[in-house]
């Protein structure tokens, strides 16, 4: 969006002149590192779950994949963990937040929907179940499995995470964009 004479009082500006880009990529990354933080990926919960859940063929923790799941996601969870103290520690020292941010919520918001539908398959039919009462864990993974496809739109799409973590992170060439240089008003659209 562009404004014509608009004037803003140095008092009421955010950033030097000129540098409105770095202001938004800022605000982004503490949208994103305020996501990822607070975003409970479920893995305590399963990992209590699973320790207290009896399956037909035993106690869930005697079963080999569910040991290999819950290995995986204590790995994952360590993982962000440590993304997150990252992040903090360069907020300490007055850095902007940078593209771990990024990486911890594309990596919560997949591992929460992955998680949450694990829980829902071991507990077989009873999983549909929705009554507190009724439903096992007292529907706590129903209503993650519910929840996360909006976590992982929130503060940007898996897709647009991924593109940033390619470019900024690994250096990746950026999608090739012939409109980069054009002004949004000025993009050609059918029916214009």
């Amino acid at each position: 969006m562009f404004f014509t004479n608009v004037r803003v009082p140095d008092s009421q500006r955010l950033g030097a002149v000129g540098d409105g880009w770095n202001v938004s990529l800022t605000t982004l990354m503490n949208e994103r590192l305020s996501i990822g933080a607070r975003l409970a990926t479920g893995f305590p919960e399963l990992f209590d779950y699973c320790s207290e859940l009896i399956t037909a063929d035993g106690p869930a923790l005697d079963d080999r994949a569910v040991r290999s799941k819950l290995a995986h996601w204590a790995v994952k969870d360590s993982g962000l963990k440590y993304t997150s103290y990252r992040a903090v520690s360069a907020l300490s020292k007055g850095q902007r937040p940078g593209p771990e941010n990024s990486i911890g919520k594309l990596v919560a918001g997949s591992m929460l929907q992955e998680i949450a539908a694990f829980a829902m398959e071991l507990d077989g039919a009873a999983g549909v179940l929705s009554d507190p009462a009724e439903a096992g864990a007292g529907g706590r993974f129903q209503a993650m499995l519910l929840s996360s496809p909006a976590m992982r739109i929130a503060g940007g799409t898996d897709e647009i995470l991924r593109n940033i973590i390619a470019e900024r992170v690994l250096g990746l060439p950026g999608d090739i964009r012939v409109d980069k240089d054009v002004p949004f008003n000025q993009i050609p659209t059918r029916g214009r």
